[in-house]
């Protein structure tokens, strides 16, 4: 629960801070416990290879990972969307949650291999909970978007944030390497995306 302790105090910080809407910037809490090797395409961009739409370019570069924010929603936009952060957030939740079924397949085809050694077996079982945990929660988080209810929505993506990093503590207590880690880091830089995105307090 310490993952979920810290985003919910620098939650309330942000409340505190901000009346009219919920934006969760990067912050020095987020090093504490965001361990994972920051990969290439994480780097701040400023020149891109193609034209993108300048709203969604000013509501990724307010993310942790700017560019997996940029990779992760451009796909799916056209001419015609909507970009705002609501509908931003939206398409990060499919995508993350497209993600969290590839990595419980990845995570159970490698606990089918005869090869993998008992102590990795039963944390990759650990794992695989935490993914079918996240599964369940996806109705949740697609309710609090319906309803527009921010505070909720909050609340059950910093309860994704804990899932994710369970199952690599699970390694790290073991003092074992994971074999899907960077799986895990994936999921928590869209998941944290997701936190970092302003959410306007409006009915949505």
């Amino acid at each position: 629960m310490k993952h979920l302790i810290l985003f919910l105090i620098f939650f309330s910080f942000s409340r505190s801070t901000a009346s009219s809407s919920i934006s969760l910037a990067p912050s020095s809490l987020d090093a504490q416990f965001l361990s994972f090797p920051k990969p290439e395409e994480d780097r701040p961009f400023s020149m891109l290879p193609v034209d993108v739409d300048p709203r969604l370019q000013q509501l990724c570069e307010g993310t942790e990972h700017p560019i997996k924010c940029l990779t992760t929603v451009i796909s799916f936009l056209d001419d015609k969307a909507v970009v705002d952060p609501v509908s931003i957030v939206k398409e990060e939740v499919d995508a993350f949650y497209g993600k969290v079924k590839e990595a419980l397949h990845k995570a159970s085809k490698r606990l089918s291999n005869r090869s993998t050694s008992r102590f990795v077996t039963n944390r990759l079982k650990s794992c695989i909970d935490d993914y079918k945990t996240l599964l369940k929660n996806k109705q949740k988080i697609i309710d609090a978007i319906s309803m527009g209810d921010t505070n909720k929505l909050i609340k059950d993506l910093n309860s994704n944030v804990d899932n994710i990093y369970a199952c690599e503590d699970e390694f790290k207590e073991a003092n074992i390497k994971s074999p899907i880690i960077e799986m895990d880091s994936l999921l928590g830089r869209m998941i944290i995306n997701s936190l970092s995105i302003g959410v306007d307090t409006t009915p949505f």
